[in-house]
């Protein structure tokens, strides 16, 4: 029987849908009613208007956070796709990101070992990548650089996967993906739609570094090729293209039949705003937001290489540019 955390987010959501269609047996977790009604509204958009594939779903209410539900929800489980995270780049969020990343795993692994699971499949992020001061390209090789400062996000992921690696230490099977950008629709507040909400406000500047891009589409057939695959205690970058803010705005810009951004939100800018911000957050009349860490990698020009999972599966990338366009952009 399959557990999936974070059944009511994009990946997660995604995952559940094409494993029922295998006829799967799954235990998919959610936190609130109106997370897992919008999951059965996005099955339902996917062809699913019986709802046939929904209801075949075991749904468990819990919270990573509480032991309690996670003891009772890994009954009768053998493998574990760990879908469920924290997004945020806030600086004030550090707190909650560090106790649903990095501890909720921690709890994970450790239900994980004492049931003896037979694989874990970890969805973490290219935020927990390491980072080489002397190349401009980031593969699964390169080291995390403890001196170079990282996002709350960062943190909490990186801290996620050392759990995770425990796990393989205490005798689980893991695979871990970094995923770029997750692009995909159908579920509430997913990035692309984040995205589309701000350039419908209205875009003045665009910040000057890039990152990189995969579908949702792609992550799912991944994880779901690496459960079944003999790969194990591995990692692998999943990133089908880099493209530079400018260019992932201005191209959606476009499409929306909107304004592009014309000017470039150097660094200079960023932190004049950081440390106006940090004056008024050390007066009590706003929350810390940016961090010299969040400034850095929106200005970031690395090259993030996510080739080693096409040359270990039988597996293309789909083009950013041509999904887009499949979604209707």
């Amino acid at each position: 029987m399959i557990l999936i955390t974070g059944a009511t987010g994009l990946v997660g959501a995604n995952l559940c849908y094409t494993l029922t269609q295998s006829k799967q047996s799954i235990v998919a977790l959610y936190r609130r009613e109106s997370k897992r009604d919008a999951t059965r509204d996005f099955f339902e958009k996917k062809g699913d208007q019986n709802g046939a594939l929904f209801n075949s779903i075991i749904w468990r209410k819990a919270d990573l956070n509480n032991h309690a539900e996670m003891t009772d929800a890994f009954k009768g489980i053998t493998h574990v796709y760990h879908c469920a995270a924290y997004i945020s780049m806030a600086q004030f969020k550090l707190e909650q990101l560090t106790r649903v990343n990095q501890q909720g795993t921690a709890d994970l692994v450790n239900l994980c070992i004492e049931n003896k699971i037979q694989k874990l499949a970890y969805v973490s992020s290219i935020a927990a990548l390491g980072a080489d001061t002397l190349e401009n390209r980031i593969d699964e090789e390169t080291p995390w650089n403890p001196t170079k400062e990282k996002t709350g996000y960062s943190y909490s992921k990186y801290g996620a996967e050392l759990e995770v690696w425990r796990a393989s230490q205490e005798g689980v099977p893991i695979v871990i993906v970094n995923p770029g950008v997750i692009l995909g629709v159908g579920m509430p507040r997913n990035p692309l739609d984040q995205l589309i909400d701000r350039i419908k406000k209205g875009l003045v500047f665009y910040p000057t570094g890039k990152t990189g891009y995969v579908a949702v589409e792609d992550v799912v057939q991944v994880l779901i090729n690496l459960m079944n695959s003999s790969i194990e205690n591995e990692r692998f970058i999943l990133v089908s293209e880099n493209w530079t803010y400018k260019k992932i705005l201005n191209y959606m810009a476009k499409a929306l039949n909107k304004k592009e951004a014309k000017r470039p939100l150097h660094p200079s800018y960023l932190y004049s705003f950081w440390i106006i911000e940090s004056i008024l957050s050390a007066l009590g009349l706003r929350k810390k937001f940016l961090s010299r860490a969040l400034i850095n990698s929106l200005c970031d020009s690395n090259e993030i290489d996510g080739k080693k999972i096409t040359t270990k599966l039988d597996f293309k990338y789909r083009p950013i540019q041509k999904y887009l366009e499949s979604l209707g952009y």
